[in-house]
């Protein structure tokens, strides 16, 4: 924020522009009794090279992932971002872009948009990809408005392993529609078939299962949309952690007939809490259901490669009233970024990440459960993030991590108010934490 100084002069000036003859005559409806008095405990002025020294100072008292590496991940991923996004995201052409409305002089943001459309059809599977939603949670919810749209019915069946801030924005999103959300109950940490089977009724519009799901775990997406199919109920995905898509079987091939998903891990850097990038997916038949944009690639009337909107309902169009959704803010540098973090990557080097997540997360698991200090809470197959239960208090195992340099996993007990969780954990392994690190933290939890 910049520092504006003001003059004595200055601050009589603004005074009189609003009226008043002093500051006490402004803050005069604030009542005597609770009006502060004295002076404020703080050092007297500083110079500038002082007050550099001062604020670097306490600069140094927060926590950085310079010197903490993080074990947290639960829907916020921290990966490795090569240099080169950041320095062809800070060229200028790229500064402004934003909705594409005159495709004839928008074609670098439409290039981009469809590059990376592309690359998440290839990732995904999915016959349509919508690539630019507001976050991974917005897309589920847009995917579950969709489902009322198509289905013409109101009730939603939702896997309890779904992220819960997933979980509530679905709730905000729907409660309009007057939508009945059901949940699914787990059995074992993963969607439980038998009783998804017994909820499947024919008010019901949409199953929506995450998966890795918000425990880790890999859920058996292809039975569970095969029942779903076998009752005409469509069958939603959603992907929290897209880097699981290169290696794991891709959504289309399974069968899933909405897609949502969460892009941050692809090229986006985890500065304050974001920034984040949605994404939906779905069969073709569906195209005029999805909201937001479509860029598609054509020729001009010279023979010239060009880019085109194929496919856009949003709310400024004659649609009005009839448009599918409010989605109308392009993520232009989020697309960029992802666009470019999987061109440098490419399909080899996407795949081979993606193996070092999963390599590093189960050499992890297996070494803190044969520790005896923690057990094994579920038995399912996982991607990057896990859940063990501590044989000490949480509150220590948090404090030897901090002490040794990593952000401390995730307690599920007291993030989600389980009682049963209790004393869990759910750890989360990226590329960032090399087999030292994970040496390092095995060494401190098994003292």
């Amino acid at each position: 924020m910049r520092f504006i100084p003001n003059t004595e002069s200055v601050r009589r000036e603004m005074l009189a522009e609003i009226g008043v003859a002093s500051f006490e005559e402004l803050i005069s409806a604030i009542p005597e009794s609770v009006r502060f008095r004295g002076d404020l405990d703080i050092p007297g002025p500083l110079s500038e090279s002082e007050l550099l020294q001062e604020v670097s100072a306490l600069s140094r008292r927060n926590g950085d992932f310079a010197r903490l590496k993080p074990l947290v991940g639960a829907g916020a991923y921290r990966h490795y971002v090569p240099k080169a996004v950041g320095a062809l995201l800070s060229r200028e052409e790229f500064y402004t872009a934003y909705t594409p409305y005159q495709p004839e002089l928008s074609q670098g943001t439409l290039q981009a948009v469809f590059e990376y459309q592309s690359f998440l059809a290839r990732l995904t599977g999915m016959e349509a990809i919508i690539p630019s939603i507001y976050d991974g949670a917005s897309a589920a919810a847009e995917a579950a408005l969709m489902a009322l749209r198509l289905s013409k019915k109101n009730r939603i069946l939702v896997s309890s392993a779904l992220h819960p801030h997933y979980r509530s924005t679905i709730e905000t999103y729907a409660a309009p529609h007057r939508t009945e959300l059901i949940e699914i109950p787990c059995r074992e940490g993963l969607t439980d078939p038998v009783r998804l089977e017994e909820l499947l009724g024919e008010e019901t519009a949409a199953v929506i299962v995450q998966s890795p799901n918000f425990y880790g775990g890999i859920e058996p997406v292809a039975e569970l949309a095969a029942a779903a199919r076998n009752r005409s109920v469509l069958f939603i995905q959603v992907v929290a952690e897209a880097l699981s898509l290169a290696l794991l079987q891709a959504p289309g091939e399974l069968e899933v007939d909405i897609l949502a998903g969460e892009a941050q891990s692809l090229g986006m850097e985890l500065d304050f809490g974001g920034p984040y990038n949605g994404f939906l997916g779905a069969r073709k038949k569906y195209l005029r259901q999805l909201p937001g944009r479509i860029v598609g690639e054509t020729e001009d009337r010279d023979g010239k490669r060009a880019f085109v909107m194929t496919a856009r309902a949003r709310e400024q169009d004659i649609r009005r009233e009839k448009a599918t959704s409010c989605i109308c803010s392009n993520h232009g540098l989020n697309i960029l970024a992802s666009a470019v973090y999987l061109s440098l990557l490419g399909t080899e080097g996407l795949y081979r990440t993606a193996l070092l997540n999963t390599r590093g997360a189960h050499y992890l698991e297996e070494k803190l459960a044969g520790s005896g200090k923690f057990e094994r809470v579920f038995g399912f197959p996982f991607f990057n993030e896990f859940v063990l239960r501590s044989r000490e208090p949480m509150v220590e195992v948090r404090e030897k991590l901090l002490a040794g340099g990593f952000i401390p996993p995730l307690g599920l007990g007291s993030y989600l108010g389980d009682e049963t969780l209790a004393g869990t954990a759910l750890f989360a392994v990226t590329e960032i934490l090399s087999r030292n690190d994970l040496d390092l933290v095995v060494e401190l939890l098994a003292k």
